[in-house]
């Protein structure tokens, strides 16, 4: 294994140059790949955001059409 590793090193070019648009692109794939894995592999939570301040409470339900007292 090292031997194939030694061989794949020889083989890479030592300096690449690389323009300022591959640049920024290179890093937009970057973030945009790690911020889609992070939701795909992150754990799933049940969370509610709101104060239910009102939302049905008092334990009175009114049919529609029907005025409270």
């Amino acid at each position: 294994m090292k031997e194939k590793w030694e061989n794949f090193k020889a083989s890479l070019p030592e300096t690449t140059s690389m323009s300022r648009r591959e640049f920024l692109l290179t890093l937009a794939v970057c973030i945009l790949g790690g911020m889609v894995l992070g939701m795909l592999f992150s754990p799933r939570k049940n969370m509610v955001i709101g104060s239910n301040n009102g939302n049905g409470s008092g334990g009175q339900e009114y049919e529609e059409g029907e005025e409270a007292e």
